[in-house]
């Protein structure tokens, strides 16, 4: 049996100030970069169970597009079908206030 996942790949920008958030200033703290997406999500953990599941998607150009699909390979999902095109995936951004 194969399984087929077709989506989207987005990737979450996090941000956490060291202190209060200042929405008008600088802050400094930390940046995270999560990989998401309902599909990209839901491919890798079948992966994850060993079912070897084929992503049908894209990825963009970036670093982060690599990053994306060599994150897939090390779970054992088959991205032959994962095309990287300017543009190709959603970004997120969210900043968090401690």
């Amino acid at each position: 049996m194969g399984i087929v996942v077709i989506g989207t790949v987005f990737v979450d920008v996090k941000g956490f100030p060291n202190g209060t958030y200042v929405p008008n200033g600088r802050n400094a703290g930390i940046v995270e970069y999560v990989h998401g997406g309902v599909a990209r999500n839901v491919v890798e953990d079948i992966g994850n169970l060993g079912l070897r599941p084929v992503f049908v998607g894209t990825v963009d150009e970036t670093s982060l597009g690599k990053d994306v699909v060599e994150k897939l390979k090390r779970h054992k999902v088959n991205v032959d079908y994962v095309k990287t095109v300017p543009g190709g995936m959603g970004t997120w951004l969210a900043l968090f206030d401690n």
